[in-house]
């Protein structure tokens, strides 16, 4: 599929906004002692980025992970 910039904007703009939210959740955990947990919402949120950051980059890149 084809993504206009502004397509790819937004994509990447919600995605970071995810990726911030599990960012919080996970120093909160942190900061409760649950390390384990903390780790497991990082994870999620770096791949949200990676999402974002290929919505930056292009359509192809976007189409080979989203």
């Amino acid at each position: 599929m084809k993504y206009t910039d502004s397509q790819r904007a937004a994509i990447a703009a919600e995605y970071d906004g995810y990726a911030n939210g599990l960012e919080k959740v996970a120093d909160n955990l942190a900061s409760q002692g649950h390390d384990i947990a903390a780790d497991i919402q990082r994870g999620t949120a770096a791949g949200l980025r990676e999402v974002a950051d290929a919505a930056r980059e292009s359509s192809s890149a976007l189409n080979r992970i989203y």
